[in-house]
């Protein structure tokens, strides 16, 4: 299997992490409502972060290089997609158990209408 199943789920855990907050911060919908509102945007991007991932393994990229040395390592890579996909199941798990979203169950919703409206 190689580097191809860690990578990906991590770099779409991080991407899930970093999206699924945004959008709630700015439209307070959590997310399954989420997933419910844009399915085909949501999957559509998942297969891309995954073919674009997939390319260079095949081309025979081993992520050993050529950053191996810099800041944004492999190592540095998989720990950080480790934790977003430790993120994004709290996020997941705290939406199902609690009934609400992550921002308005630790209480940081900041009171934006999802209409729009003041």
């Amino acid at each position: 299997m190689g580097p191809a199943p860690e990578t990906i789920n991590g770099r779409l855990a991080m991407l899930g992490v970093v999206t699924c907050l945004g959008a709630e911060v700015t439209t307070n919908v959590g997310i399954q409502e989420q997933i419910a509102k844009a399915p085909f945007a949501i999957l559509g991007t998942f297969v891309l972060i995954s073919l674009a991932s997939y390319i260079p393994i095949f081309r025979g990229y081993t992520r050993k290089e050529p950053f191996a040395n810099g800041i944004w390592t492999p190592k540095a890579e998989n720990w950080n997609g480790r934790t977003a996909m430790i993120g994004f199941t709290g996020i997941v798990l705290t939406e199902a158990l609690a009934g609400k979203s992550v921002l308005e169950f630790y209480g940081l919703q900041h009171g934006v209408d999802p209409a729009g409206l003041p």
